[in-house]
């Protein structure tokens, strides 16, 4: 299992990131200079995952996920030309779900939720177009509705 790791690591030590380009794009390089394709994952210091995605002409697509240090999972979604697209969620160092964020083209587009340590929701938004509308909520942690606004 060590040696397939660090293959993996020699394999995917080539590719870097560049520039940002326009909506947060990163492009990712091989050594050579070149678009990179690829399954890209980082590590920690301690070895545990960073992060691990594919990469297809330089550009993040498909699932993606980021991990804490201690190797639980910190945050999953999907890219699509290298901009978020979908829903992603986020989750606590103990593995409870404490948000969830839609988007399209890498713009907020959707139902975001947000949730404490407790997965006890505190807040509701709606986006479309990456602009706030809808109605948002905030509940305090006993659940109480606390504040209501319409965009």
């Amino acid at each position: 299992m060590k040696n397939v790791i660090a293959l993996l690591m020699v394999l995917f030590a080539g590719a870097t990131m560049a520039n940002t380009i326009g909506n947060d794009v990163k492009l990712f390089y091989d050594q050579n200079g070149n678009l990179y394709s690829g399954r890209y994952i980082t590590y920690h210091n301690n070895g545990n995952i960073n992060s691990d995605f594919n990469v297809v002409n330089g550009r993040i697509v498909g699932q993606a996920k980021f991990f804490y240090e201690s190797g639980e999972l910190m945050e999953s979604g999907n890219y699509a030309a290298g901009q978020k697209d979908g829903v992603w969620t986020k989750y606590s160092k103990t593995g409870v779900k404490i948000g969830v964020a839609s988007f399209h083209n890498g713009d907020k587009d959707g139902d975001w939720f947000i949730y404490d340590n407790a997965g006890n929701k505190l807040f509701e938004m709606h986006y479309k177009n990456g602009e706030k509308t809808g109605t948002w909520k905030q509940w305090d942690e006993e659940g109480n509705l606390i504040s209501s606004k319409k965009y």
